[in-house]
């Protein structure tokens, strides 16, 4: 019989109450208890959740016996604090990015997990995500060519973030690329496989007041893919876009949602590529194709030659976003327990990732 785990949450806000719904559908995880710091909010949170315990502040659910995994889902400056008090007690950490807000305060937190044996998961829920696997086979098998470009663009909305929200004050988020961007440097730059080279960026300030809502990051990867991730807290909620092109030596991937739902992707392809496109993408549809004949099958490019079997315009669904995001978190928790079970196993995104990204978003 499998070893069933008790799991707090500490942070009952929309993130925290998403974590405990979807953990509460596992069968190897018991979520024990919540805590926050409003009395009144977290009673009626765990009442609304079917939470047995509730506690007013993170260290009385830290000292519960019957919690060996601590959820930290709080505003990020808190990260680090509450991590390394769950690592002291021994209990496991699932910790929502970043790790911190400052670096020295994510390598204690590392530290403190290594020096104190406990596993540590970051919730960089998109390493979950179907498309992301999907997209890593495409690059590794070069089924387009080499990977050269990757143009990210999140267009979010702030209708919820009124001027004294925490999320625009520095010192409590670090800023859109800390408490938002660390997702997106994570995932991509996993695709790339290749370390960072190099980053620099730029930063505008809302005018008349000290909230930046717009930032734009450039990184060069070690083996010369060049990315931009640009993201902007100024729009209306139904006109939130997130996308990503890749572009390779034979054509152009984009991923569309933050929790991707579609690609399209518009390809030259190599005799028998199409088979093996359709077989990383099943279901793919084949909007349009065309033989490029007999004078414009062999292409140029870049240095290269290509015989072309076919030019195609292909899109790809992969489901329904909420959906998807649950079962990444739901997936996520569950490499936390493979790990916490088999000591030779590393989770997908750990210290070291929660490093690296933070690091990528302080350059800036």
């Amino acid at each position: 019989m499998e070893r069933v785990y008790g799991v707090g949450v500490v942070g009952y806000g929309g993130y925290g109450s998403f974590l405990v719904r979807c953990w509460k559908g596992l069968s190897r995880v018991r979520v024990v208890a919540i805590a926050g710091r409003n009395p009144m909010g977290v009673r009626a949170a765990a009442e609304e959740l079917g939470v047995e315990r509730h506690y007013v502040g993170h260290q009385q659910l830290i000292d519960d016996p019957d919690i060996e995994i601590v959820a930290v889902a709080t505003p990020p400056f808190t990260h680090a604090e509450i991590g390394v008090l769950a690592a002291q007690a021994g209990k496991h950490i699932y910790c929502e990015k970043p790790m911190a807000t400052a670096m020295a305060d994510a390598v204690r937190l590392a530290e403190a997990a290594n020096h104190h044996g406990v596993r540590l998961c970051m919730g960089f829920v998109m390493r979950y995500h179907p498309t992301f696997a999907r997209l890593k086979r495409i690059v590794e098998r070069g089924l387009l060519g080499d990977l050269h470009r990757i143009d990210f663009a999140n267009f979010a909305a702030d209708e919820c973030l009124p001027p004294n929200h925490w999320f625009w004050d520095r010192t409590r988020s670090g800023g859109i690329l800390v408490e938002h961007g660390v997702h997106f440097f994570d995932v991509y730059s996993w695709l790339t496989g290749a370390p960072v080279a190099r980053v620099t960026g730029h930063k505008t300030v809302r005018p008349g007041t000290s909230q930046e809502d717009r930032v734009l990051a450039t990184v060069e990867y070690g083996n010369g893919v060049l990315a931009t991730f640009y993201h902007a807290f100024d729009k209306p909620a139904l006109l939130e876009r997130t996308w990503c092109t890749l572009a390779f030596d034979r054509g152009y991937v984009h991923v569309h949602g933050w929790v991707p739902t579609y690609l399209e992707l518009e390809a030259g392809l190599e005799p028998g590529q199409l088979g093996e496109l359709e077989a990383v993408l099943p279901g793919l549809e084949v909007l349009e194709r065309a033989e490029p004949g007999a004078d414009g099958s062999l292409a140029r490019g870049g240095g290269n030659e290509y015989k072309l079997d076919a030019l195609v315009r292909c899109r790809f669904r992969e489901g329904e976003k909420q959906a998807l995001y649950a079962q990444c978190v739901r997936d996520s928790m569950a490499d936390l327990l493979q790990a916490i079970d088999d000591p030779a196993h590393r989770v997908r995104a750990g210290a070291p990732e929660g490093l690296r990204s933070l690091e990528m978003a302080l350059s800036i």
